[in-house]
């Protein structure tokens, strides 16, 4: 209960924390998974599982407002569940994926409470009553907003723990295996949406190089990023001087004698 409890009100502090600076930079997979495992005591496995959610969740987007999955949820439960459970990274991750549509159900809830009590705010914000304004503004954000979502996760941690560790001790042997393959095929999916939504007729070029550099010259994930920044880098600088150059030709009136 008490590692549940430390794991919803992180989850919750780093909710908070993107709301008022106003980005998601710590409520992303990744950052919150790593901060989650570190406060669970086991710091590797959630940078791993943080990790292989970003990926499963990076190429995901809502349209119009739908949220096709809470991916916040997510990683926080599946990251605690794992650790507190023993379970493996790829059986953690089949978790996520569940938890991640289960933390939609409490979004319309939330905005129904958001919705009953914006009337309040409007009438403060039309009389200039500043101070009550922010008053409602900050209520809204520590104790509406960004309150059902850890509740749920206290309640999955706290009661779920020993649940999995039960359903895990008892499922047999080649469930596991496929749970596992199916877990690790999540992380290619993504990276498949990701791949998807940044299509280009250059990407498969770097698909390949990546694919190479890492079957045949077997770097590492750190020394392949670094090469991507490089590219990118190059790509872009290139990139930039060249519309700095058709600019100047479109200023200076130039551009159809040059391409003759």
């Amino acid at each position: 209960m008490l590692d549940a409890l430390i794991i919803a009100l992180t989850y919750y502090v780093c909710q908070i924390i993107d709301a008022i600076l106003g980005f998601q930079a710590m409520t992303r997979p990744i950052v919150m998974g790593s901060v989650v495992g570190l406060v669970c005591g086991d710091l590797e496995t959630g940078v791993i599982l943080g990790a292989a959610i970003e990926a499963l969740y990076m190429g995901i987007s809502g349209i119009g407002g739908i949220q096709p999955a809470d991916y916040r949820s997510a990683v926080v439960v599946a990251v605690g569940l794992t650790i507190l459970s023993g379970i493996s990274v790829e059986q953690g991750l089949t978790i996520a994926v569940t938890i991640g549509v289960l933390g939609n159900t409490v979004d319309p809830i939330t905005a129904l409470v958001v919705n009953s009590i914006q009337p309040i705010s409007i009438r403060y914000a039309e009389e200039g009553n500043y101070k009550k304004f922010r008053f409602m503004m900050i209520f809204e954000m520590l104790f509406i907003k960004n309150t059902l979502s850890p509740i749920l996760v206290f309640l999955c941690c706290a009661f779920g723990t020993e649940a999995v560790s039960t359903l895990f001790s008892v499922i047999p042997a080649w469930v596991l295996a496929g749970l596992s393959a199916a877990g690790g095929m999540l992380i290619v999916i993504g990276l498949c949406l990701t791949t998807q939504a940044i299509y280009s007729k250059s990407t498969p070029i770097y698909v390949l190089l990546g694919f190479v550099l890492v079957k045949y010259l077997g770097l590492t994930t750190l020394p392949i990023a670094i090469i991507g920044i490089i590219i990118a880098f190059i790509g872009f600088n290139r990139d930039y001087k060249l519309k700095e150059l058709e600019n100047k030709l479109a200023l200076s009136g130039e551009g159809d004698d040059f391409y003759e």
